[in-house]
């Protein structure tokens, strides 16, 4: 079978052929039709997340079929066994039906990027009319956290990165209600300029480092700072005075913490919201043979999900 393969720390996969995996117990062995590419995949190969054990496929991600025909999301394969392959090994408990219209693109766009937004948010408890700030709101965990602040009831969102043109079409959009353009020098002069009369009630931030100490600086008392990752960096430093009468909350949505039974109600919420809503969460294809073009796009910033057509059959 087709597949594309990691072999040490710090390489870049290559495409080639493999053997035909088998299913273990408690497993499912899966054709595959799309697959997600992340940042925790680079972040694996990197020796930064998890422990690897080399050679294996990469990806964990993807959209297929059960051998009884049944179309499916599935967020975790096996290790060594990945998502970039004709076919995959996925534990039972990770394998979601989904319906046979869905957008396989939009589905792999929402699922594991969608919980990084949805999770925190829900916790956050946003109340109706709140003004809600979205960090790197033009990735695919902040556009999809743009989109579920308004449906759990901001009044009021600001979208903020560093692409000006593509914060100015998530406005155009409607996604947003203003946006901020983010590493022009002065971070929380740029988000103080629209926090409002009290400053921002809840921020996602997917980004920690220097945009997350601006963004928390910008919080209004009562605030709450929903943290899901670290792309600018893995610290900051407050005063006490700054974290008075303000919460700092950081939110892991992955499958060591939370039951797969959670995140695959929550997977289904975002669904709905989406039907719902009419989302389109912008999205990049690369086939599988062009899996060394898709891998440095994601080490860049690719301001959308990267989405792996694996099956040419459709």
């Amino acid at each position: 079978m087709r597949a594309a393969i990691v072999e040490a720390l710090n390489t870049v996969p290559y495409f080639t052929d493999q053997p035909l995996p088998g299913a273990l117990p408690g497993t499912k062995r899966i054709k595959v039709e799309w697959a997600g590419l992340q940042p925790t995949d680079v972040l694996r190969v990197r020796g930064t997340y998890k422990s690897p054990v080399f050679p294996y496929i990469i990806g964990g991600e993807g959209v297929g079929r059960l051998e009884d025909g049944t179309r499916v999301y599935f967020g975790h394969s096996v290790p060594q066994q990945g998502a970039m392959s004709d076919y995959t090994i996925v534990p039972d408990a990770e394998i979601w039906p989904i319906p046979e219209e869905a957008d396989a693109r939009q589905v792999i766009a929402l699922a594991l990027a969608g919980l990084g937004a949805l999770i925190p948010l829900e916790a956050a408890q946003i109340k109706p009319g709140e003004r809600v700030l979205i960090l790197g709101a033009t990735g695919p965990v902040g556009q999809i956290g743009t989109l579920t602040a308004r449906r759990l009831g901001a009044g009021y969102v600001v979208g903020a990165a560093r692409s000006a043109d593509t914060l100015a079409r998530l406005k155009e959009r409607g996604m947003v209600d203003a946006t901020v353009q983010l590493g022009q020098g002065d971070d929380q002069a740029a988000l103080a300029a629209e926090m409002g009369e009290k400053g921002y009630d809840v921020v996602l931030d997917p980004l920690f480092g220097a945009p997350g100490e601006a963004a928390f600086r910008c919080t209004a008392e009562g605030g709450r700072v929903m943290s899901v990752g670290t792309r600018a960096g893995r610290t900051f430093t407050l005063t006490l005075t700054e974290l008075r009468r303000r919460s700092h909350i950081g939110v892991d949505t992955g499958e060591l913490i939370r039951p797969a039974a959670e995140r695959r109600a929550a997977f289904e919420r975002l669904l709905a919201y989406a039907r719902e809503g009419n989302w389109e969460i912008d999205t990049i294809v690369y086939d599988l043979e062009d899996i060394q073009a898709a891998w440095a796009a994601q080490n860049g910033s690719p301001g959308a999900k990267i989405v792996i057509r694996v099956a040419h059959d459709d």
